[in-house]
């Protein structure tokens, strides 16, 4: 366990750019913020290249994390405030951060269960409807998400933690383009439906097996290639609402879905 005091350490200046995507992207890395989601990111065997505390936060609960992270060979340090200060993402930082090595599968890893559930995300913007989606899609049995490019990153620090740890372990494939999407959901002979105000209602459609749910864009909906490749289902309402905010919709669908399984 090493100390670190200045602000210009290149340790700490590389988990600081890690707010921004693009460094994400380039280093293939991502902050962890707060002692339950460093421990579930162990627990789960994510590779933590490494592991902030700072002497204030030093606490029984932040030890026994800390001896936990050395034992999985992850480098420790103890930073001053200022340093701490310049990595940390929330308000009231809960004295430890780690920093993660991104993780997605191959299509064959993905579909390893060929008739399995899976949800598909087209260009969803908030990394908080992102995260939600899919900590409930986990809960809903639903066994991983494709997401395609236009969506927020699952591995920035607000989807990390609305999803609850879930990206340490849900499986998540990236795709180009809803074409290409749709071209793997094809190969993998997937029945594909979309959330769309106009379709068939969700308890009327098949949802229980295989079957791959796209969410479509918050203020858009889904791209046009899937509306036109695929069976549309809609959640039927009363009263004057238009619609209803993405991850709520993709969580009633997804939870129908579970309904149908278990019947």
């Amino acid at each position: 366990m090493r100390e670190i005091s200045s602000k210009d350490n290149k340790i700490v200046k590389t988990a600081a750019s890690l707010s921004e995507k693009k460094n994400r992207d380039a280093l293939g890395l991502y902050l962890i913020e707060g002692p339950n989601l460093v421990r579930e990111a162990l627990q789960q065997g994510i590779s933590l290249k490494f592991v902030f505390t700072w002497a204030g936060a030093r606490s029984e609960e932040t030890e026994e994390i800390l001896r936990l992270a050395e034992k999985c060979d992850s480098a420790v340090y103890v930073l001053s405030d200022d340093c701490f200060s310049r990595i940390k993402q929330t308000e009231n930082p809960q004295g430890i951060i780690a920093v993660g090595e991104e993780k997605y599968c191959t299509e064959e890893q993905f579909f390893a269960d060929k008739d399995s559930n899976i949800l598909v995300l087209d260009r969803i913007q908030d990394p908080g409807n992102l995260g939600t989606m899919l900590r409930t899609a986990e809960g809903c049995g639903f066994k991983g998400a494709l997401l395609v490019k236009g969506c927020a990153d699952p591995f920035g620090p607000k989807a990390v933690r609305s999803s609850a740890g879930c990206v340490f372990r849900f499986p998540l494939l990236p795709c180009d383009s809803p074409a290409h999407g749709l071209e793997i959901l094809a190969r993998q002979r997937k029945n594909v439906y979309t959330a769309d105000m106009d379709g068939t209602a969700c308890y009327d459609a098949a949802l229980a097996h295989n079957c791959a749910l796209v969410i479509g864009n918050e203020g858009n909906g889904a791209d046009q290639k899937f509306k036109d490749n695929s069976e549309r289902v809609s959640i039927p309402q009363e009263g004057n609402t238009e619609s209803l905010n993405a991850a709520l919709a993709a969580g009633i669908i997804m939870y129908e879905s579970l309904r149908q399984r278990r019947a």
